[in-house]
């Protein structure tokens, strides 16, 4: 079999119909679905059992509601394809898309292909380019086109972190998955996604929109609550297990830089000023965060530099002003 798409599905019984049957359209049939409820509760896992019995091509299954990351887990575990895709359960994609990533894996027999997607809402889709030329990378062009920028370079352009919008040889995904911590929920696509760029021996950059992703606001990175300052540390350490210190420090700082602005702001927005104060400086003046702060740089990026300096000079008040625009 040369396909497996996992979806993990919770509560989207608004939407699975319509990203079920985008898979099962496909053009290329040589697939299986494999569709991982992960303990839904709004009757996604009634659906799941009923596509189940239309084919072969589904199977199901039900587990304890423990994150993303866990129900991937799962689905890699009774996968069999030789190449993996994995689509959220409110999103869907085109009817080509298998088609065309086997053309590319034919030719090129590449680890990782990543495609184009489209952002959409009820009211608006809008095209996301990649950033990088549609093309074969060899090993020693990622190395000298797309490790420079893949996780965060000083101008803020990285490579898509996204674990949807590609298809992983399932030889090079699951033993970077297998040693992702489950206690990672927010960021953890682009644990997967940067160190499989980093040990890809080839890829292949398509840049047409073949996926569509939904914007949903009762998603986590959406709900009004406030991040893990832990979490960020977490990924820098995941990402420098897996990816040479020498080459990465610095776009690893930038990067949970970065993930720590998106912190403070969240704390901002799910609780009262005065608390939230309190919880900011107190973690901003913690030796670990302050020591990735001072190594973080950028150049050229009004916004990052902003909320760089915020952080460094733990301007609360500012940060709570760019808040309201975010």
């Amino acid at each position: 079999m040369l396909f497996s798409i996992i979806v993990p599905v919770y509560n989207a019984k608004n939407y699975l119909n319509k990203c079920i049957d985008s898979i099962l359209n496909q053009t290329n049939t040589d697939f299986e679905l494999i569709l991982v409820d992960d303990g839904s509760t709004d009757g996604s896992d009634l659906i799941c059992d009923e596509y189940a019995k239309t084919g072969a091509k589904v199977k199901v299954i039900h587990k304890q509601n423990g994150g993303a990351t866990s129900a991937r887990g799962a689905g890699l575990k009774l996968s069999c394809g030789e190449y993996v895709l994995f689509v959220d359960c409110d999103d869907y994609i085109e009817s080509c898309l298998l088609s065309r990533i086997k053309e590319i894996t034919e030719k090129f027999s590449c680890d990782l292909v990543c495609f184009g997607y489209d952002i959409f809402t009820n009211d608006s889709v809008k095209p996301c380019d990649i950033g990088y030329e549609e093309k074969l990378y060899n090993q020693e062009q990622i190395a000298e086109e797309i490790f420079p920028s893949l996780i965060t370079d000083v101008s803020g352009k990285r490579f898509s972190p996204t674990i949807w919008g590609k298809a992983f040889k399932k030889d090079l995904l699951v033993p970077i998955h297998n040693d992702l911590p489950e206690n990672i929920v927010l960021g953890e696509d682009s644990c997967v996604a940067y160190v499989a760029v980093y040990k890809s021996k080839s890829l292949f950059v398509l840049s047409d929109a073949l996926y569509h992703y939904r914007v949903n606001n009762s998603s986590l990175t959406r709900c009004k609550k406030a991040f893990d300052w832990e979490e960020p540390l977490m990924r820098a350490d995941f990402y420098l297990k897996h990816m040479p210190k020498e080459i990465f420090e610095e776009q690893v700082a930038r990067i949970t830089a970065h993930s720590f602005f998106n912190v403070a702001i969240s704390v901002l927005k799910s609780t009262d000023y005065k608390n939230a104060k309190k919880e900011i400086k107190k973690h901003l003046s913690e030796f670990k965060v302050r020591q990735v702060i001072q190594k973080a740089n950028f150049k050229n990026n009004l916004k990052e530099k902003l909320a760089l300096y915020c952080l460094r000079k733990k301007k609360v008040f500012l940060m709570r002003i760019i808040s309201k625009f975010i």
